[in-house]
């Protein structure tokens, strides 16, 4: 019988979790943490599971997330630095310091970047610096197309979602989401005016798209792939 909360390693994936799931009809996985997530229905044989498993191998592959963290790495983003660094004052911790328009991210010095444990730690610590700072650094620039395209949002916050990145309420409050620190500009933009667009037409409907397209400047689908393809520098 397949035990919920088994993990095991599976060469190439590496770690992966198995959560059974009694409302589940099919097997799927996806990455999540640097780890594979195996749902599984209940009642499912350890071959049927190990099978499914082998046939997600290459889709997997070619989505795994490609994170790779190191001392004296600078990531730059838009309005944000984040160098991350060993340190040797607390050889067993993390420590961050989250300034703009520099961070810092200081490894102990016992730690090992290529852990998984170590990358997912210091991918937490990114996200929190992105959150402490996101409103200084995304909502100037959304006020800014939101007047450029003479729209005006009853209201601005950051949320904390990872996969939502922004949305636009029926009270005309638009959300977004503090990962869009770790997008490049344009993407970030794109963004902001698919929830702008959203305060004229709450749905996909074609005129909403012929407004999204419009307020991108005729570049709303080679955004959307852009998008879909952008390499995320966190475990998202």
């Amino acid at each position: 019988m397949i035990v919920s909360g088994l993990e095991f390693n599976y060469p190439p994936l590496g770690i992966v979790h198995v959560t059974v799931r009694y409302n589940s009809r099919h097997i799927s996985a996806r990455w999540r943490e640097g780890k594979v997530y195996l749902n599984v229905p209940y009642g499912v044989s350890e071959e049927e599971v190990m099978k499914a498993l082998a046939s997600f191998v290459p889709k997997l592959m070619d989505k795994r997330p490609k994170i790779l963290y190191y001392d004296g790495q600078v990531l730059e983003f838009e309005g944000l630095t984040i160098t991350i660094k060993h340190q040797s004052h607390s050889p067993r911790q993390i420590i961050a310091q989250a300034h703009l328009p520099h961070s810092v991210i200081e490894v102990g010095s016992e730690m090992d970047f290529n852990n998984s444990d170590v990358a997912q730690s210091v991918s937490k610590m990114m996200c929190r610096i992105a959150q402490r700072l996101a409103a200084n650094i995304l909502l100037p620039r959304a006020r800014e197309l939101a007047h450029s395209v003479g729209k005006t949002p009853v209201g601005w916050t950051i949320s904390n979602g990872h996969r939502v990145l922004g949305r636009c309420g029926s009270d005309g409050v638009i959300a977004l989401s503090y990962v869009l620190v770790f997008l490049p500009q344009q993407l970030r933009d794109y963004v902001i005016f698919h929830e702008l667009a959203h305060l004229s037409e709450m749905n996909h409907s074609a005129r909403f798209h012929e407004l999204c397209n419009q307020y991108c400047g005729g570049r709303e689908s080679a955004l959307i792939a852009d998008l879909h393809k952008y390499q995320w520098p966190i475990y998202k």
